[in-house]
């Protein structure tokens, strides 16, 4: 009995021993879990800082370029209306232009026509004069003839 009894106090002190060194390794177990989940949650929070604060660029560098974008735009549309401005203003000169030179051709016509007409009444005057002029010299030179006793129509 007192042998069992001493065995079973050994065997309770061992059982201790064993409940105390479990317990120890429970509390190590423990403690390492909580410095593994606090060190998780350390990283955690950084990743969490670094990844809002790439967000933030990301966003910052999206608005700049949403902005650029807009004025890159504007200027283009500008660009535009002024081109079509320019051109639609050399339309405008180039039809004025036209007309002047229509206007222009018709009036060197007429003036052209003209010209034409009086050369032409002055050559047919001038005609009429040479034809005239040979005509009275032919006579003379028939006269002449005829004073000399001579037959024109042989001759």
């Amino acid at each position: 009995w007192r042998d069992m009894s001493w065995q079973a106090k050994a065997d309770n002190e061992g059982l201790k021993q064993r409940l105390w060194d479990l317990e120890k390794a429970l509390e190590r177990a423990w403690e390492d879990n909580r410095d593994i989940r606090e060190e998780m949650t350390r990283q955690y929070q950084e990743l969490q800082q670094q990844t809002a604060a790439h967000s933030q660029r990301l966003e910052a560098r999206v608005k700049s370029l949403q902005e650029q974008l807009a004025t890159r735009l504007q200027e283009s549309q500008k660009t535009q209306e002024t081109a079509t401005q320019a051109l639609a203003e050399r339309d405008r000169t180039i039809a004025q232009l036209q007309g002047k030179l229509y206007a222009m051709e018709r009036e060197y016509e007429k003036i052209l026509h003209g010209n034409l007409d009086l050369v032409l009444a002055k050559m047919a005057e001038a005609s009429r004069h040479w034809e005239e002029v040979g005509t009275t010299i032919a006579v003379e030179h028939k006269e002449r003839l005829q004073e000399f006793g001579l037959n024109p129509l042989e001759m």
